[in-house]
């Protein structure tokens, strides 16, 4: 299931662009879950960073597609943003705010397939990487893959990463199931190591940067034998 949302405020602009995704839905067997907002000050307002793709129209009133954008990315680095746009001149302007790339209007089906096929196939390639933390009163998207390891301590889970630690309150066991397969192991029952970030293994303590995370006994012959599957899969 991927999460799209179209930002757009003629209604048949934003008609055709969700049966253009339901008909590809049909015709690739995947699943679409398309949320429409009306415009780019609704978009902002109600944004959450659970979406895969963003089709972002960029003439709006209010708040045009590039002021959205912009906002957009203040909190969500990450998501995928293809703009909608009559002129090809404005949309080029879109990769000031990193888009992924742009369609014209009026949109046809076979522009979108081929943009909306590159983007799901470039997912199918990393995986499912990335996790959405509650931090404050808004959402954090981070990358799994700049995750060095995974902490619980009481009912706090704590993200330790290259750019700082964010801590929330969840459970272990329900963090490891939306994790990218392979990538992660338990090294004991408090940590969740990110196998790409580990420096070396010195007895029984897993190193990563200036940190050594001791290795359970009864976790140790599971987590070199995890080790040993990534560094064969990396070769």
């Amino acid at each position: 299931m991927y999460n799209i949302a179209i930002v757009e405020d003629e209604k048949e602009s934003t008609d055709v662009l969700e049966q253009c995704l339901n008909r590809y839905s049909e015709e690739n067997n995947v699943s679409f879950r398309i949320t429409t907002f009306k415009n780019g000050a609704e978009f902002v307002l109600k944004y959450k960073p659970i979406f895969d793709v963003v089709f972002m129209d960029v003439d709006m009133p209010k708040l045009n597609g590039f002021e959205a954008a912009k906002k957009l990315r203040e909190v969500d680095s990450e998501v995928v943003l293809i703009f909608v746009t009559m002129l090809a001149k404005y949309a080029i302007r879109g990769y000031e705010f990193d888009a992924y790339d742009y369609i014209l209007k009026p949109i046809v089906y076979g522009s979108l397939k081929i943009k909306i096929g590159k983007v799901l196939n470039e997912r199918k390639k990393v995986g499912n990487r990335d996790i959405v933390l509650p931090v404050g009163n808004g959402f954090l998207r981070i990358d799994a893959f700049s995750l060095d390891y995974i902490e619980i301590s009481g009912h706090n889970i704590i993200y330790h990463t290259n750019e700082g630690n964010y801590e929330t309150y969840g459970s272990l066991a329900v963090i490891e199931k939306v994790l990218p397969k392979n990538l992660f192991c338990r090294c004991n029952r408090c940590f969740l190591v990110n196998l790409r970030s580990v420096f070396k293994i010195e007895g029984d303590y897993v190193v990563i940067g200036e940190n050594r995370l001791f290795i359970g006994r009864t976790r140790k012959k599971e987590f070199l034998e995890a080790m040993q599957k990534y560094e064969s899969y990396e070769e």
